[in-house]
């Protein structure tokens, strides 16, 4: 499957959510319904009101099979707590072979008003699926000692749909999963991660050897909006300092500068930060970056503000980037 299919799928999907506005607002549901199979996703799940008035105290996501390694973000003013399984099929996670994990979150102890909107965010990875699978998070919302709302029901094709839907993602082709990138075997780019008007995807960066002082890392960012945003700066727990760079050959010579003043993303316009060419650079490394570790690095937009982007860690091999012309 190509971008644009993708692209066309995710487009498809937003346009039928907003047919039914109606009934669908007053469901849980998670902000992105397409995702890659053999990938990375964030699972963001929105709790739009409460049960039959009375505001949420407690939400419960059940994690289906396929998705593996979970990592749920703590939410203020909630107690958070998972329980672990055994999956029904194992997988290869940063080079070791994992049969469980985490297969429920609760978060608890919190308030959500009936008229609020709230988000609950998981992080993971989908396998062992393939495009045309769904994937469904059963979530149950409790409301005080006796209230109470599960989305736990899954549709079934040819009969109506179910009056509390559990929250569905759909699995798409993953082009990047079997093909190679500058000597690496298998490239695994993080999904789509969106801010404001912008569009971020392909996200991806490189193992280093121990006492490397820089890395770098690369993703594509299409701006959807009318109006001109700007990458102004980054940030990592794993450099000291994360800079927005160019490469450029003037006279034969290899030049490397970084872009004080930001880049540039105009509209309509894709950006493809590569090797070779814009790019970020992860400067004065605390520790060599691992083949599949997640590395998350904080983006800030002039416009769009700052969004969290997890990166995952290809094998050493692809071009080096020599600094010495700075």
């Amino acid at each position: 499957m190509t971008k644009s299919i993708f692209q066309t799928a995710l487009a498809a999907a937003t346009f039928s959510a907003a047919l039914s506005t109606g009934a669908a607002f007053a469901h849980a549901t998670l902000e992105t319904q397409i995702a890659q199979a053999d990938n990375y996703f964030k699972v963001v799940l929105r709790v739009r009101h409460g049960c039959d008035g009375k505001a949420t105290n407690d939400v419960i996501i059940e994690l289906p099979h396929g998705f593996y390694g979970a990592k749920p973000m703590s939410h203020h003013g909630f107690d958070m707590k998972v329980e672990h399984g055994a999956y029904e099929q194992p997988i290869t996670l940063h080079g070791r072979e994992s049969t469980e994990g985490v297969r429920k979150v609760t978060w608890s102890g919190g308030v959500v008003e009936n008229w609020a909107y709230d988000e609950f965010v998981v992080f993971g990875r989908i396998g062992n699926v393939t495009a045309g699978d769904t994937l469904y998070f059963k979530t149950t919302q409790l409301c005080g000692a006796e209230g109470k709302v599960a989305w736990n029901e899954i549709p079934v094709e040819g009969k109506d749909r179910p009056k509390h839907p559990a929250p569905g993602l759909k699995i798409v082709e993953n082009p990047n999963a079997h093909t190679g990138h500058h000597g690496m075997a298998k490239m695994e780019m993080h999904g789509m991660v969106m801010a404001g008007d912008l569009h971020i995807d392909k996200a991806w960066t490189r193992a280093t050897p121990n006492g490397a002082p820089a890395g770098g890392a690369f993703l594509t960012i299409t701006n959807k909006g009318d109006k001109a945003d700007r990458l102004i700066g980054a940030s990592s727990e794993v450099s000291k300092v994360v800079e927005v760079h160019e490469m450029s050959i003037t006279d034969g010579v290899m030049k490397m500068a970084q872009l004080v003043d930001g880049l540039v993303i105009e509209p309509g316009a894709t950006i493809e930060l590569k090797p070779g060419s814009f790019h970020l650079m992860l400067i004065g490394l605390n520790d060599a970056i691992q083949k599949d570790q997640m590395v998350k690095i904080t983006l800030e937009f002039e416009q769009a503000g700052k969004v969290d982007v997890m990166f995952p860690a290809a094998q050493m091999g692809a071009p080096s980037m020599d600094h010495s012309n700075h």
